[in-house]
């Protein structure tokens, strides 16, 4: 078996000589995953593929290991129209949204302190951008034979007051009012589309690293302060979010209907 050594949690994972090979239950479906290019976008990419899904990563950057990607700017409805333009002329059809691109505060700021102009920010990206997708998907799936799935990627922070990261938090319980908004209107115009969320805590990538070292002094000191945090004593790795959004992007989860899937190791239950 293969051992994720770099990962916080130092958990096994699967695809050594004598284990199972991954159900394909994303075989034949189309894929786009926004903030395709990141840490996050690179794990879910990688899930769908593995599933069987073609997957575009749409980015306004690029990155030389994700094999295909549009540029794309989700807070530009022009932006989308063309990305999704590409998308459609490339492999004929949209099966699968992952709402995942987002951006953070640049510094923690009580909220006396934020700017009218970070604040707009925030909202352009992490919640602008998820209704302008959200949206532009559910034109093109309402036409299909088979059944849609749109996932918006929202934070646990969109539960409660964030201390220093208000706008954020903000934004990111917006995400989780969209998802429910689209989700009882498609249900209600009897489009076969679901539409849900997932919602996870801290996730140990590059830019959490980079802030927890920041704020706590060092990486292992963030990633022991965070560890606390949480009653299972882990941290949520990139591989874990992928693979509840591929759980919502299969027929697996066809009865599941404008929900917040957390995860989070078990921190809002305290």
């Amino acid at each position: 078996m293969s051992q994720e050594s770099a990962g916080p949690n130092a958990r096994v994972r699967s695809g050594g000589q004598g284990e199972a090979p991954m159900i394909k239950r994303l075989e034949d479906k189309v894929a786009l995953v926004t903030g395709g290019c990141g840490a996050l976008g690179r794990a879910i990419c990688q899930r769908l593929t593995d599933e069987g899904a073609r997957v575009v990563a749409g980015d306004v950057k690029s990155n030389p290991s994700v094999p295909e990607a549009v540029l794309l700017d989700v807070t530009s409805e022009a932006s989308w129209t063309a990305a999704l333009e590409q998308v459609l002329t490339r492999h004929g059809q949209l099966d699968i949204l992952v709402n995942n691109a987002g951006i953070t505060s640049p510094a923690p700021l009580d909220f006396e302190e934020v700017t009218l102009d970070e604040w707009r920010e925030l909202f352009s990206v992490n919640a602008e951008g998820v209704f302008i997708g959200t949206r532009e998907a559910i034109k093109i799936m309402k036409t299909r034979s088979g059944p849609g799935f749109i996932v918006n990627i929202g934070s646990i922070a969109g539960y409660y007051g964030v201390n220093k990261a208000s706008a954020y938090g903000a934004s990111k319980a917006t995400v989780r009012s969209i998802t429910k908004q689209a989700a009882i209107s498609v249900a209600r115009l009897g489009y076969d589309i679901r539409i849900n969320s997932v919602h996870p805590s801290y996730v140990w990538t590059p830019l959490v690293k980079g802030r927890l070292a920041r704020e706590y002094g060092s990486e292992q000191a963030g990633l022991d302060a965070v560890r606390k945090m949480n009653p299972l004593g882990r941290l949520v790795e990139p591989h874990d979010v992928a693979a509840a959004v591929a759980f919502l992007s299969s027929n697996d989860a066809r009865m599941i209907h404008g929900a917040d899937l957390v995860i989070d190791c078990g921190r809002l239950i305290q």
